[in-house]
């Protein structure tokens, strides 16, 4: 039955072609940014164990909601402002990069691989606006 439901989470998501299906806040102390949004909005946090470590999600309503990243002490994050950064369903993100190059935009992260979550990669439009783009792994459901 969750196999079922995840199948049809993501088809939907995808057949939608602009659902944004996750957020992501990317902060220097992710945990003061964890209790903050607790405390304003009333959302909880729950961690998510993977290969990297433990991922610290906003949850609403009992749903997962958006991650939330520490920059400080990561040397790939060095420089990057605090902010929101959003991700949107494609069929097939190494198909969507040739697109975007197409046309005039740029990658800014070249694509790679999530074990177990997806394939993502976050481009720039022609005016450098950014995007995430992101494919889920098969069997797994959509955020949003």
């Amino acid at each position: 039955m969750t196999e079922q439901r995840n199948e049809e989470a993501r088809a939907h998501a995808l057949a939608e072609g602009s659902t944004f299906t996750w957020h992501e806040l990317y902060v220097a102390d992710g945990e003061a940014a964890v209790r903050f949004y607790a405390q304003v909005l009333d959302w909880e946090s729950q961690h998510l164990e993977m290969e990297e470590g433990s991922y610290p999600m906003l949850v609403a309503n009992g749903r997962p909601i958006a991650g939330v990243q520490a920059t400080r002490d990561n040397p790939q994050m060095a420089g990057v402002p605090p902010h929101w950064a959003i991700y949107v369903a494609v069929d097939d993100v190494d198909a969507r990069l040739a697109r975007v190059m197409e046309h005039g935009g740029s990658i800014v992260v070249p694509a790679m691989d999530i074990p177990t979550v997806g394939r993502m990669a976050l481009i720039a439009d022609p005016q450098g606006a950014h995007l995430w783009l992101f494919t889920p792994s098969p069997g797994k459901c959509q955020q949003a």
